[in-house]
């Protein structure tokens, strides 16, 4: 059998999306110990970068080219404790059911550093396709990082705060808003406690929180945020982190309705994504293009860049982005006219978000729908689609005002007074409810 040399290993390690082969690479290394290991090794060394220990050795250990045993005695119970990890972890994560019924939290086996960390691994990898899963994880870690032992629990600040990152995360895909800027406030205070607190964590806890504030219309934070970050990942040398922080300080001018500087952001992280190979940020800098130049009304640019967007996103497991997608093609259509296919493309969009328990942006996908009907003169489902609108917000405690406003359309639609000035009144007014639950709506005058 061949085997993969260390150099291969580590650019695996570093960065598994760029590699051309990584199925057979996986495959491979699922089969072979000596691979195995050599990888384990390897992730065991980056991991204790983070680790104060080593930085503390290195201050009175002469320079040379062999590791110091200290460090590789290190690394290898680093290694040891991540495959322990794996062994008692991964057989419960393909299922909710039996991942919540295991109970590891009250399960002294699970409480190890590394199972924390293996648990925000696989909670970053699952907030795109089941954020309610991955909030389930991360709270679990939070839970057993609460039960490690006092040895354990004066090494474990850089853990909490991954822990409470990865919580934030889940948040912000629920649309759970300010319980996520709140884990961030908490992500931050751990990581700031650590004795060898690191820019570069800190920095993510800056680009998370930039992308929150985009939701939250805290806009002019989210570009200075995205700015900041993007600056410290450049620094590091991180090609990928500093493409998503343009992205985001992007996100943050169009949000703000400035749409010209948003849209000359997005079209260079499309033209370095492309060149570094991060398909997915490609995807993300085309789609989010594509919006900007809808709002410019050039729809030309707008339907190339959703078109380009679409083949890109055929090609990734990126259910949500594929949502907002369709959803985003969709609303292009029904604004050009073509009311067929933008209420089809409308509906199953909306149908996703719900599923993927999106609620917020299901309901708004679900309000594009109705102006849709309305200016295709297809009423009959308007009522019906309202009213689960209003479930949708009841969930999130804000009944009342969502109601008035739905009520008021219904109305509308009922008299035959129904206009897409008055579905935009009120879609403005629900994209804004979970940052303002107690606002009274109020009606066109």
């Amino acid at each position: 059998m061949s085997h993969y040399t260390e150099d291969e290993l580590s650019a695996y390690a570093l960065r598994p999306d760029a590699i051309d082969d990584r199925e057979g690479v996986e495959q491979h290394v699922a089969a072979c110990g000596d691979c195995r290991n050599t990888l384990d090794v390897i992730e065991a060394f980056d991991v204790a970068l983070h680790d104060p220990l080593p930085w503390e050795m290195s201050e009175s250990i002469p320079v040379r080219r062999e590791a110091p045993p200290a460090l590789l005695d290190h690394a290898r119970a680093i290694a040891a404790a991540d495959a322990r990890a794996r062994e008692l972890v991964m057989p419960l994560v393909d299922s909710v059911i039996r991942f919540r019924a295991a109970r590891i939290d009250d399960d002294r086996r699970f409480h190890t550093l590394a199972v924390i960390r293996l648990l925000c691994k696989v909670a970053n990898g699952m907030h795109e396709r089941q954020p309610q899963f991955g909030l389930v994880l991360a709270d679990t870690a939070l839970n057993i990082a609460d039960k490690l032992p006092a040895n354990l629990q004066e090494q474990s600040a850089w853990y909490v705060g991954t822990a409470w990152k990865e919580r934030a995360n889940a948040l912000r895909y629920l649309g759970r808003f300010k319980e996520a800027d709140e884990a961030l406030d908490r992500a931050e205070e751990a990581f700031e406690s650590d004795d060898h607190v690191e820019p570069f964590d800190l920095a993510i806890v800056q680009y998370v929180r930039a992308t929150l504030y985009c939701q939250m219309e805290r806009f002019e934070e989210a570009v200075s945020l995205g700015q900041s970050a993007a600056e410290t990942f450049h620094l590091y040398g991180d090609t990928r982190r500093y493409l998503s922080a343009l992205l985001v300080e992007g996100l943050g001018y169009y949000s703000a309705n400035r749409d010209h500087e948003s849209v000359q952001i997005m079209e260079r992280v499309a033209t370095l994504a492309r060149s570094a190979r991060e398909t997915d940020l490609l995807g993300r800098a085309l789609l989010n293009a594509a919006n900007s130049y809808t709002r410019l009304r050039d729809y030309g640019k707008a339907t190339a860049h959703y078109a380009d967007a679409n083949s890109v996103m055929d090609d990734l497991d990126l259910p949500t982005e594929s949502a907002r997608l369709k959803w985003a093609m969709g609303a292009l259509n029904i604004e050009q006219g073509e009311y067929e296919s933008g209420i089809k493309g409308l509906d199953r969009s909306r149908i996703q978000l719900q599923q993927l328990g999106m609620s917020n942006d299901a309901a708004l996908a679900t309000l594009d729908l109705v102006a849709g009907l309305l200016a295709a003169e297809q009423p009959e489902r308007v009522p019906e689609l309202c009213r689960a609108i209003t479930l949708t917000f009841s969930s999130e405690g804000m009944m009342r005002n969502a109601k008035k406003a739905l009520a008021y359309l219904t109305e509308a639609v009922t008299s035959g007074d129904a206009t897409p000035e008055a579905v935009r009144h009120v879609r403005a007014f629900l994209d804004q409810l979970p940052e303002h639950p107690h606002e009274e709506f109020q009606q066109i005058q």
